[in-house]
């Protein structure tokens, strides 16, 4: 082998050997700034709600990690260090001179080589017994320390770091309501339902709380809902023979898709709902209850419209003979309607009548009856009274309260409340006025009005009065 390139290697295992010297030490020092960063970042998730905390603790100790791999490289042995170490351990610092003399044809130069390489083996055995110093024990120490410090930290979390974890799993939560969504959104093919989802992501990319994804999600139902209700009654006013021109097959299709979006959402709002509960969390009461109603309302096949069903049945019957005297009694009783859409009542008359004869009659029906007499006199006869009883009958007609007090523009006085001392307290039945019998129609429109000025009163957000005014529009339309 040339005498040059051996002498190369051995300063290339010079090298080796001085990078892992330096290298050790350099990185205990960085393994030790990880762990401090580590153990601070959790102290300081102990003084206020830190949110995924351990995460960025660990990040940042891989940070720092990497930093150091990268400091070493940079600072890492070159050949010209390792070579002038090595060559401090040659007997005549031959090794530098070797190969700094590039004219092996001249005899001096390969004198100096043949020196160079009969000094190199024991030159690079010192080399290697040099002390030293691979180990740092303060570092190590330190770092033992501070990994005990950062397991009782864990070990015992404190109030901020339980609510940042809450917190983590809570996001996660709408995290996976996102991603619910957004497989919706792929999966629908109508363009008009796809505008809606997006619509519904953007906001879900607005709120950072599960209780506001939740009410935007039962807020689309609604309008999804809306939708839904105007076609399924164009869809009956067909079947009952009102309409005249049935769905087409758009917006049957539309139709279909809207129930089975609405029946995606619900699982999905419920599928929170769940994970939610199992966390711990609550939701507000009338969040649980729209959630529950919407659920329902997909679930069932019930039809939208209101129905009305009444039932009468009468009978009659007389039989009798002539008499000087009558007597005669009817019972009666009747199916009737309520005031409202799902009414019961239930009332009864009698009417009873006697006669100077030897004959008397008794009478059954319902709603209406004539009674039927038996016996040697006259002929009886029986007639029953008119009442409300069971049934679901149609609000045509509604019991509106009259207004306690005088008549005048409401002022609400909106200053601060001030202190005191309740005067009575009343339990049981209180005074109450009877209500005045008015059309549904001529009542509709005041409940819309008192509807809108209340919205306006309680500044509700665009979209909330636009669902109240198209309710009372779907009303009015009926």
């Amino acid at each position: 082998m040339d005498r040059r390139k051996s002498l190369q290697q051995f300063v290339e295992r010079a090298k080796r050997s001085l990078n892992i010297e330096k290298s050790l030490p350099r990185l205990q020092y960085g393994l030790l700034l990880a762990v401090v960063v580590y153990t601070a970042i959790l102290f300081i998730s102990r003084l206020f709600v830190f949110p995924y905390y351990s995460n960025v603790a660990l990040w940042s100790s891989i940070g720092v990690v990497l930093v150091t791999i990268g400091y070493i490289w940079w600072r890492r042995v070159k050949y010209q260090e390792a070579l002038t170490r090595l060559d401090s351990f040659y007997p005549h610092n031959e090794l530098v001179t070797a190969l700094s003399l590039k004219d092996e044809s001249n005899p001096l130069v390969n004198a100096i080589l043949q020196n160079a390489q009969k000094a190199s083996e024991d030159s690079f055995t010192n080399f290697k017994q040099r002390k030293k110093r691979l180990l740092k024990p303060k570092a190590l120490i330190a770092i033992l320390f501070m990994f005990l410090i950062t397991g009782v930290l864990y070990i015992f979390p404190s109030p901020t770091q339980q609510e940042a974890v809450a917190i983590e799993k809570e996001n996660e939560v709408i995290d996976e309501l996102k991603e619910e969504v957004a497989e919706l959104e792929k999966k629908t093919a109508n363009e008009e339902m796809k505008q809606q989802l997006k619509e519904l992501q953007n906001k879900l990319k607005e709120v950072d709380q599960v209780e506001e994804a939740l009410r935007e999600v039962v807020k689309k139902q609604k309008e999804l809902k809306l939708q839904e209700q105007k076609l399924q009654d164009k869809k009956d006013l067909v079947g009952k023979g009102q309409g005249a021109e049935g769905l087409t097959a758009e917006e049957e299709e539309r139709l279909k898709g809207l129930l089975e979006l609405q029946s995606a959402l619900a699982e999905s709002a419920g599928a929170t709902q769940t994970a939610l509960s199992k966390l711990g969390k609550s939701i507000s009461f009338d969040l649980q209850n729209a959630i529950a109603q919407e659920s329902s309302s997909n679930s069932s096949s019930e039809s939208n419209g209101d129905k009305s069903q009444g039932d009468n049945d009468n009978q009659s019957g007389s039989s009798g003979q002539q008499s000087n005297g009558q007597s005669s009694q009817g019972n009666g009783n009747n199916d009737g309607g309520s005031n409202g859409s799902d009414g019961q009542g239930t009332n009864g008359s009698q009417g009873q009548g006697n006669g100077s004869g030897q004959g008397n009659g008794q009478g059954s029906g319902s709603g209406q009856g004539q009674g039927n007499g038996g016996g040697s006199g006259g002929q009886g006869s029986g007639s029953g009274g008119n009442g409300a009883g069971l049934g679901q009958g149609n609000r045509n007609l509604l019991s509106i309260p009259e207004r306690v007090g005088e008549n005048g523009e409401v002022v609400v006085d909106g200053g601060p409340l001030g202190e005191g001392t309740p005067i009575g307290e009343q339990e049981g039945p209180v005074p109450v006025t009877k209500g005045t019998i008015r059309p549904y129609e001529e009542v509709i429109g005041q409940y819309k009005d008192r509807y809108m000025e209340s919205s306006e009163r309680m500044q509700l957000p665009k979209d909330l009065q636009s669902i109240v005014q198209s309710y009372f529009s779907s009303i009015e339309s009926e």
